[in-house]
């Protein structure tokens, strides 16, 4: 099967790296204790924790278990590459990972990982109560190497006040990809030759995929671990070149700022976490829709799954720290302070993820229907193979090759990368 090559060629790459130094723990505490005489379990993510502590679910999880939960924060641009290194070298200083979709299956079939059905069976956690997708990213697998930490997708986020100026009515669950077009080009401000305000902000690191996936490819192929990009993509590459070419979308660039958020564009395509770091602090009424519905009605799916690293000398406490953080009262803090939904249904369903700081979303059934829509796509990917796809869109908006150029230099790439 061509996933074992795709393991084999990550980990091979990650070895010739070197040593993993930023993880490295300098404590002398004996196995599986800490100098307070504690059981000790350091994880890792790639999210600072909250300061609320009521909100941190790993100082809830030290209450809760008596456990000292160390975390160690790893930047999200070295996330994958970082848990890859140190998976390469044996180091033992993380207990649990939280690894994202793209080396979920890695980890397990090179043993980076171990297999938790074991400690399931005495477990109150009832795994056939995940929604169905994260289900099948176990498919193939000899057992259950990571539990989800929480759900999100991509959403259509939009200034209210700027549609009730235009005149334009508000998106719905059932937009169209033509009636965003039609709603980003009469909601762009020019200023002489240049934007004052951009209809729609241009695709970021996650909406691209989304794009694309809507436009009719398949993206990721899990039989085969294979990007799978075509006419879908350059057509979707080719419509953000239009619209940059007419001001509709500002140009890629190196500048960060979320224009959405600053009134400089009407609407924008982004993660469901950004809700509750929006808050009501923008400054005008917005609210959020699903993404339109091009060829198909597509996202993507995000999470991160809680796993065993199999170097870890106190797996029975690393385990429980797991278990309190996949229980109702760990995933119910998880949803509350990140805005993200609950991978068990029921949990989900309680609506904890309804960030309380948002007082300007009426549509809340924009974020069920993302899901439920939803799939893991581009984030089952090497992060590079789809990083250096991103480089080739970017670079074709501008002019700088054709979209058909782009798809195919990103093919070429990622089939040289993954091996097939």
């Amino acid at each position: 099967m061509k996933m074992k090559k795709v393991a084999a060629v990550l980990m091979t790459a990650v070895m010739a790296c070197g040593l993993f130094a930023g993880c490295g723990s300098s404590d002398t505490k004996g196995e599986g204790g800490s100098d307070s005489g504690k059981a000790k379990i350091n994880i890792c993510t790639w999210n600072e924790p909250t300061k609320n502590e009521e909100l941190n679910m790993y100082v809830q999880c030290e209450k809760a278990t008596g456990i000292d939960v160390e975390v160690t924060v790893i930047p999200e641009s070295d996330y994958s590459s970082k848990l890859n290194q140190m998976a390469a070298t044996g180091d033992d200083s993380i207990d649990v990972f939280i690894l994202w979709e793209n080396d979920l299956v890695n980890f397990a079939k090179s043993g980076g990982v171990v297999a938790l059905d074991d400690y399931l069976s005495d477990s109150d956690i009832n795994t056939d109560d995940f929604i169905d997708t994260v289900s099948e990213l176990s498919e193939g697998l000899d057992g259950t190497y990571g539990l989800p930490w929480g759900v999100a997708a991509e959403i259509l986020y939009y200034n209210q006040d700027m549609f009730d100026a235009a005149g334009i009515p508000y998106p719905t669950n059932d937009w169209s990809y033509d009636d965003f077009l039609a709603a980003a080009e009469a909601l762009t401000q020019k200023d002489g030759d240049s934007t004052s305000v951009y209809g729609c902000a241009l695709p970021n690191v996650q909406t691209w995929w989304a794009g694309i996936g809507m436009a009719g490819d398949q993206i990721y192929d899990p039989a085969s671990g294979e990007m799978v990009l075509g006419s879908g993509a350059e057509a979707f590459v080719q419509d953000c070149a239009d619209m940059v070419g007419k001001g509709i979308m500002p140009e890629p660039s190196s500048d960060t700022a979320d224009l959405f958020a600053s009134g400089k564009a009407a609407m924008a395509w982004a993660g469901s976490w950004n809700m509750a770091t929006y808050g009501d602090d923008l400054g005008f009424n917005w609210d959020i829709a699903t993404l339109p519905t091009n060829a198909e009605k597509y996202n993507t799916l995000h999470t991160g799954f809680y796993a065993i690293n199999a170097k870890s000398g106190d797996a029975e406490n690393a385990w429980k720290v797991i278990e309190y953080l996949m229980s109702k009262e760990g995933q119910t803090i998880n949803s509350t302070a990140s805005g993200n939904m609950s991978a068990l249904k029921t949990i989900a369903a309680e609506g904890a993820w309804k960030a309380e700081s948002v007082k300007t979303v009426e549509n809340w059934d924009a974020m069920t229907d993302s899901l439920e829509n939803g799939i893991f796509g581009y984030t089952c990917l090497p992060a590079g193979v789809t990083s250096n796809a991103i480089s080739n869109f970017n670079s074709a908006v501008t002019g700088g090759m054709t979209a058909k150029e782009a798809v195919e230099k990103s093919m070429d790439y990622a089939a040289e990368t993954i091996g097939y």
